[in-house]
């Protein structure tokens, strides 16, 4: 008889033989019915029970319908009933454009949206609107190779996901996830997945906000130690006490003139090279820029010279948590930026 359907008939009436119209994935099927079964009284519809072949049923009840051609057909689409080939073809054109237009295929950042079915579709659609997430592309059908390659393209982190109600992971999907690491959040209960995925978000956001913090330049300061030049240039090599916060190679230590004086290369520590120092070690610094004796002096206190923006998130954001010798560098580092522009760093 072909492929059967579980159908709620809600409005109108269906006759054996009719021809109708279901949507799919792409273009509409249009088809004929082989056979009407309704299930036994009081039975329900998905029962094992026998079903009893009818040639009529009018709304509203329950009914498998019989008809070739159906294997594509999508759940949870509307069907519709016609008396000829000729009369489907206007429903078909007006059946896709209600299927096209549950579709989202925008060209904004967003989310990726798949689903089992229309109805839950518009359900997670909904959803997500309301919580004012973009949506960059939302379908039915399982999550396809296709899906992740989408995902992977949005440049923002926090929406290259996929979240997918009720649907499978195609074999070829997961290979591309492996490779992509496109966060992919599945359910059969869409709270689940909206809750799993805000969780997601949040962490996220901390993990963002640390990394940003952790990559902002703090202050620091030393104290060019007498008779501790190991070599005057190229790169000058002295040692140094830290007198406050930190120092770190690849930053740049300014004169408390605000003269800028060279790039920290290197810190070696008791014979090891290591990536910071802080606040009472002693240890030997390389600096590329100046000569020991012209542009720099035993005894001379260098200050980390923190970058304009880097310097506004310190004071604004860090500042409450620094240690007292930080923010004492901090201060003083900002009194002479702001000896020459007194909105430096503001």
């Amino acid at each position: 008889l072909g492929t059967t359907l579980d159908v709620i008939l809600y409005n109108g009436e269906f006759f054996f033989f009719f021809f109708f119209i279901v949507g799919t994935a792409h273009e509409p099927i249009i088809t004929k019915i082989r056979a009407l079964l309704k299930p036994k009284p009081l039975a329900e519809i998905r029962s094992e029970e026998r079903f009893l072949p009818v040639k009529h049923v009018a709304a509203a009840s329950g009914v498998k319908v019989s008809a070739p051609k159906l294997e594509s057909a999508l759940a949870g689409s509307t069907i519709r009933v016609v008396t000829s080939p000729e009369e489907a073809e206007a429903l078909s054109l007006e059946l896709k454009s209600e299927l096209e237009a549950v579709r989202i295929d925008a060209e904004a950042e967003g989310v990726i949206l798949k689903a089992d079915t229309i109805g839950s579709l518009e359900a997670m659609v909904g959803e997500l609107k309301a919580k004012k997430v973009a949506i960059h592309y939302a379908d039915v059908g399982p999550v396809s190779r296709r899906d992740v390659i989408r995902g992977s393209a949005i440049k923002e982190p926090l929406l290259s996901v996929i979240l997918a109600f009720n649907v499978p992971i195609l074999p070829d999907a997961l290979s591309e996830i492996q490779k992509t690491n496109v966060p992919v959040f599945s359910s059969d209960i869409i709270y689940t997945i909206l809750e799993s995925y805000e969780q997601w978000v949040e962490e996220q956001k901390m993990k963002i906000e640390q990394a940003r913090l952790e990559a902002v330049i703090r202050p620091g300061a030393v104290r060019l130690l007498p008779d501790c030049v190991f070599r005057q240039s190229k790169p000058a090599i002295v040692g140094v006490q830290i007198i406050g916060g930190v120092i770190r190679t690849q930053i740049n230590l300014m004169r408390e003139d605000g003269a800028n004086v060279g790039e920290v290369k290197g810190i070696q520590a008791r014979n090891e090279n290591v990536g910071s120092a802080t606040v009472g070690q002693e240890v030997a610094i390389s600096i590329d820029g100046p000569t020991v004796g012209r542009q720099i002096h035993e005894g001379d206190i260098l200050y980390v010279n923190i970058p304009e923006k880097h310097a506004r998130i310190v004071e604004m954001e860090l500042k409450p948590k620094l240690a007292e010798d930080e923010r004492e560098v901090l201060d003083k580092f900002l009194e002479i930026k702001r000896k020459k522009d007194a909105f430096w760093g503001r």
